[in-house]
């Protein structure tokens, strides 16, 4: 068995997760099952995670739609990140290595169409 982690959450997150909780009530007509998938798949029949690809592709979309920079958008897409000035020190070396490759990745890629 793993080891469990703890996370210390704001008003914001535990409202994210009290939503989250109502949503899956609403979709399966049943309260969650407390080792059961806490970001399920609303496309799927059964309670089952998400795919992290699609929780990356839908939170590159809200970037998008939040009109955030590009590079912004394409990091969180490569990642499932978003990195802020108030969060990075929550993240460990790999998160941060991650972050920083991806948007490095972008401006190269945005040198290239430039040429």
């Amino acid at each position: 068995m793993s080891a469990k982690r703890r996370y210390r959450l704001n008003p914001d997150a535990i409202y994210a997760v009290k939503e989250l909780q109502r949503r899956l009530r609403q979709e399966f007509g049943h309260d969650p099952d407390p080792d059961g998938p806490l970001a399920f798949d609303p496309d799927s029949d059964i309670v089952q995670p998400i795919a992290e690809a699609k929780i990356r592709a839908m939170m590159g979309d809200v970037a998008d739609a939040a009109h955030l920079a590009p590079d912004l958008a394409y990091a969180i897409r490569k990642t499932g990140l978003l990195v802020t000035g108030r969060n990075q020190d929550l993240l460990d070396d790999l998160q941060r290595a991650a972050w920083k490759e991806a948007l490095a990745e972008y401006e190269g890629f945005s040198r290239n169409r430039s040429n």
